[in-house]
């Protein structure tokens, strides 16, 4: 087979008497007619294009014809425009360096350039491009790794946009993320900084499978940047000598977490794994993170929440690492002397935690019961006033699932009646609203009486935002019943994201109630805004709510879950398309999305600048 920058005189002259039983001038097996000698004289270069959105590189160097791939491995600019000198073909956009022989790329975050055999026929060139096959899949995971490693966005998002136009799937992508996402946490973050990593990154994936194509990279994007940075060497865990029963780890894991010593904790739940007994693991760092000590850690319920779904999505096996360091820091982590009425609510849910524990909460399947009395409660600024309300309709035999949709669709309402004249307030709003939803996955992996703790943990939550100053309002009270004045859904739509990209906070809320009164899909709305959120440099602080908002209103399964047919179930998508418009900083420095889906098809930069 004839090999790469043969000289073109040699070549000529080989030409000239083939092998026998060779066609040289046949087009098959990949090889493609580029033009003629003398479209590539000596020190110059030229581009054809080969195929839509693949183009191929000619270089004349001393009588010798080099063939390679256009486009930079970098960032896709046209290598025709670079610089040969001494066998080393330079970018001329970032620097970036190659061997123009076999293709090497002689820098980090930059895959090898791919270079292709050339055969010159009298005087025409011909090039042996192959197929499109895909064959790069261990070189990009690499690159992947790299870009988590040094935190560049633009690596990861062509890394994964590469991948996935490989037809890499999405699960072998994240699998990767996550290794580097466990010795990354266990080596550089403590329990706040990685639990918003792993809520970053459960997110990121959870609203990427609402989306297709630069929306559906986009959220990978985020995700695996949330999950980016260094990831350092550590001492290796060791597991505890036998004999170890689950009962003793249980107890330790309490003691410690009481303790505030989460190293300790760390070995304990790698025993428990190595043991085969991590099926008790999540209902343990459950009944630890809902402890009433824990009262006002309320991203330790809901972080732990987004563990529980790595695991149940990718298995132990990947997030073993992660799990047993992450949930030894979140229910080990330090805690400061309460302050007064922090004091207070602890001592108040110590004295209930008894009747909590040993609850038959079999009987607990009531939904129709006094929720505004309840709500009445949770909103009077004061705390023993709340948790007896929250005491009572335990008691009364109200369904837990049913008192957390109350908890999702009041701190929704409060979203969506907040004022914005001065101090919203939407961070403690969003994780008021986040905590009450991840009060769900508490009950799952937790169990009832978790779950029921949790709740007096969200009704904190909410006494600790009173601060908010938020009219009171009923939940069953009937929300305006006026209807958009727009032709159809789609226009109505248009307008409501037009409202939030043009920072409309008094009127977007309006415009989204209308949409809904309209009949117009609701579905299809949380869709375009979520779009609006990814495209717009406050998607790392929104998509955890984005994530939420998706789940309760398409109710995940659940037929509570969202409150279908509740009063106050639009406010779910109003507070959503509130927060969105007042935090909106209409730039977006991930736009390099676009190019990444675009070099991932093989196009040059200047290419997608010309279209």
């Amino acid at each position: 087979m004839p090999s790469s920058g043969l000289d073109a005189r040699a070549r000529q002259k080989q030409d000239r008497t083939p092998k026998k039983g060779k066609d040289t001038m046949s087009a098959g097996n990949g090889w493609i007619r580029v033009g003629t000698l003398a479209d590539v004289p000596p020190g110059e270069s030229r581009a054809v294009k080969i195929s839509e959105g693949r183009s191929v590189a000619l270089f004349n160097v001393d009588g010798r014809i080099h063939a390679t791939d256009n486009q930079c491995p970098h960032m896709g600019f046209p290598l025709t425009r670079g610089v040969v000198k001494d066998g080393v073909l330079t970018c001329d956009w970032h620097g970036r360096s190659f061997d123009l022989e076999g293709g090497g790329c002689f820098n980090y975050e930059c895959d090898d350039l791919e270079t292709f055999p050339v055969d010159i026929r009298g005087d025409e060139l011909w090039v042996q491009a192959g197929d499109a096959t895909y064959r790069r899949r261990d070189q990009h995971l690499q690159l992947l790794w790299e870009g988590l490693l040094s935190g560049d966005s633009w690596t990861i998002s062509k890394a994964t946009a590469l991948l996935l136009n490989g037809g890499v799937s999405e699960h072998d992508i994240v699998q990767l993320v996550l290794r580097h996402l466990g010795r990354h946490v266990a080596s550089e973050q403590d329990a706040g900084g990685g639990g918003n990593i792993v809520s970053l990154l459960v997110s990121g994936l959870e609203v990427g499978k609402r989306y297709d194509g630069e929306d559906r990279l986009m959220a990978l994007s985020l995700a695996g940047r949330a999950a980016s940075g260094r990831a350092s060497e550590r001492l290796e865990v060791i597991t505890l000598p036998p004999p170890v029963s689950w009962e003793q780890i249980d107890g330790w894991v309490r003691m410690f977490s009481r303790n505030m010593q989460d190293f300790r904790i760390e070995r304990c739940l790698h025993t428990a794994r190595e043991n085969g007994q991590e099926a008790h693991i999540f209902k343990l760092l459950f009944e630890c993170a809902v402890a009433p000590y824990f009262l006002g850690f309320a991203r330790n319920v809901a972080n732990l929440g987004d563990l529980a779904r790595v695991v149940d999505t990718f298995g132990w096996g990947e997030a073993s690492e992660l799990v047993c360091n992450l949930g030894a820091k979140m229910v080990g982590r330090g805690r400061d002397e309460p302050e007064r009425f922090h004091r207070d609510a602890v001592r108040l849910l110590e004295g209930l935690a008894p009747e909590l524990e040993s609850r038959d909460y079999g009987a607990n399947t009531r939904t129709d019961y006094d929720e505004n009395a309840l709500v009445d409660a949770l909103l009077s600024v004061d705390i023993e006033r709340s948790f007896e309300a929250v005491a009572k309709a335990l008691r009364d035999g109200v369904a837990i699932e049913r008192l957390i949709t109350t908890f999702v669709l009041l701190a929704a309402d409060r979203m969506a009646r907040t004022p914005v004249n001065v101090d919203a307030g939407w961070g403690p709003l969003s994780t008021e609203y986040n905590l009450a939803a991840s009060l769900r996955h508490v009950h799952a992996y937790g169990g009832p009486a978790a779950a029921a703790k949790g709740l007096f943990h969200a009704a904190w939550q909410i006494f600790d935002n009173r601060w908010i100053n938020i009219p009171s309002r009923a939940l069953d009270e009937p929300l305006p019943d006026h209807a958009s004045d727009a032709p159809d859904a789609a226009t109505a739509s248009e307008r409501i994201v037009h409202a939030i990209k043009s920072l409309d906070i008094h009127g977007v809320g309006d415009q989204v109630v209308g949409y809904l009164n309209s009949g117009f899909d609701g579905s299809e709305l949380l869709r375009e805004i979520g779009r609006a959120i990814l495209w717009d440099d406050t998607n790392m602080e929104l998509l955890p709510t984005l994530r939420v908002t998706f789940n309760e209103w398409e109710g995940g399964g659940d037929a509570d879950a969202g409150g279908s047919g509740h009063p106050s179930r639009y406010q779910l998508l109003v507070g959503l398309a509130r927060y969105a418009t007042d935090v909106r900083l209409n730039k977006n420095s991930m736009a390099s999305i676009n190019t990444a889906m675009r070099f991932s098809e093989g196009r040059t930069t200047v290419e997608v600048f010309d279209d």
